[in-house]
């Protein structure tokens, strides 16, 4: 059911401001027209694109008002709402986490600015209450926005086993769970070691938030506070635990106290870190993959924005020599573009015998037969040595490839006369691998979709 404003709603959905109220018919109507399978990470995809519209607008106004440009900070984070992010002085920059204080020598001066601001209204008015507070500091804020520069990554060196440590502490927190590969790298390799001696307090409840923390040595134990009354234990934490990765989201107070019950080493990773890791990372795939898509001749014939959403709708998979990426007679929910490494093709006939098709490569993609057709795998493939794919799922396959469809369907016609080509020359040579021949044959019949391999890997090595 959707929000309404209407005069028949109840006392308690009359008060609900009208931008509520549209916000969520929209994002009901959203839902509905695309029957997501993932709500939650919809939403949230729905929500974010709301802030980066909202900033965008916010900019054009700062552009239109260049007397005031000077007094605008010059990030406003897109993931985080202004209210929540803007407002801290917390905020100053990915490679210095901590709080820094206003300079209070420039008060006179900022009060007079203040008041020239408040005798000419602006569009700018609109703007979150705080926004304006704290500017000063702002001079010195890292962009939050990702770069297209060389993004230099923090790297904190760790041994083996505390790597270990802080990837079996994070394996299963729900923030970590969607991250590829790179970005889990990424996070391990930039927490700090911080260490605190026994009686001190790591957190406390209702400070805001700025690290996430996980336990490489020592105890602490967890205080809660309901109510002012005195703090109670309810929980406590050794090596190996992780607290504090709300703060990774937003910068809200603490809902605990931590404190340390002996001297103790933990790791850390600051808000500002992981949100740089995970948007630098989301523009560098995005920008590899649409040079990747453009490399491909099935996908020339689209418009940029269509390559755009390909790009990123893209997922990272990664599997290891012999690993079967997709097996004959499984059902089918995925089509794979091959990123770097090589992959084996083998079908088995109806007696059970297993025989080689011609591998894949680069640029060359599989799997979309059993997408077009809602029929089982038709062969399978398996990595051949540490194999990289692009993959997309079949809603996503359908919805973003509409337009080439028809061309993978040409395509597929093919592999009916390369299949039996190379079941005749098995016959003929009694089981054994298909001769060059029909490899050759089997090349020219379908597309070629091979990209520079050295764009490919250099892009991967940022």
């Amino acid at each position: 059911m959707f929000a309404s404003s209407t005069s028949t709603q109840s006392p308690i959905h009359r008060t609900l401001p009208q931008a509520y109220v549209e916000i969520l018919n929209d994002l009901n109507q959203k839902v509905m027209s695309a029957q997501p399978q993932d709500v939650l990470q919809f939403c949230a995809n729905y929500f974010n694109l709301k802030l980066e519209e909202q900033r965008t607008r916010l900019l054009q106004q700062v552009r239109l008002t260049p007397q005031q440009n000077r007094d605008i900070p010059q990030f406003l984070p897109a993931v985080v709402p202004p209210l929540l992010s803007v407002s801290s002085p917390k905020i100053v920059g990915a490679s210095t986490p901590a709080a820094s204080t206003p300079d209070h020598s420039m008060d006179s001066e900022s009060e007079s600015d203040e008041e020239d601001h408040e005798e000419d209204p602006s569009p700018l008015l609109t703007m979150p209450p705080n926004y304006m507070r704290g500017r000063r500091t702002s001079v010195s804020a890292e962009s939050m926005m990702p770069s297209h520069s060389n993004y230099v990554k923090t790297v904190i060196p760790k041994s083996p086993e505390q790597r270990k440590r802080i990837e079996a502490s994070i394996i299963s927190n729900f923030l970590f769970k969607t991250l590829d590969e790179d970005q889990h790298e990424d996070v391990v390799n930039a927490m700090a070691e911080k260490r605190f001696h026994q009686g001190e307090n790591v957190i406390e409840q209702g400070a805001v938030g700025d690290y996430f923390y996980v336990v490489e040595t020592g105890t602490l134990d967890v205080f809660v506070s309901k109510n002012a009354q005195p703090a109670e234990k309810v929980f406590e934490y050794g090596p190996g635990g992780s607290f504090g990765e709300l703060a990774l989201m937003y910068n809200g107070p603490r809902a605990a106290t931590v404190t340390a019950t002996s001297d103790v080493v933990l790791w850390a990773l600051d808000r500002i870190t992981f949100r740089r890791i995970l948007m630098e990372n989301t523009s560098r795939k995005r920008r590899m993959y649409e040079a990747f898509l453009e490399t491909v001749p099935l996908l020339v014939s689209l418009e940029p924005y269509e390559r755009h959403k390909i790009a990123d709708a893209l997922e990272s998979v990664y599997f290891e020599d012999g690993q079967v990426v997709v097996k004959q007679g499984d059902p089918g929910d995925s089509f794979f573009i091959i990123e770097s490494g090589e992959a084996t093709v083998t079908k088995c006939d109806e007696k059970g015998q297993e025989y080689p098709m011609p591998g894949l490569g680069p640029g060359q993609y599989f799997g979309e037969l059993a997408l077009l057709n809602d029929m089982p795998r038709a062969a399978t493939v398996r990595a051949k040595g540490r194999l990289k794919c692009a993959t997309l799922g079949k809603r996503a396959f359908v919805r973003l490839l509409g337009p080439v469809v028809e061309i993978i369907k040409r395509n597929s016609s093919n592999y009916a006369t390369i299949e039996q080509m190379i079941q005749q020359q098995q016959q003929a040579t009694g089981g054994e691998q298909a001769p060059a021949a029909a490899a050759a044959a089997e090349a020219e019949a379908t597309v070629d979709l091979q990209p520079p391999v050295e764009q490919i890997q250099q892009m991967n090595s940022h």
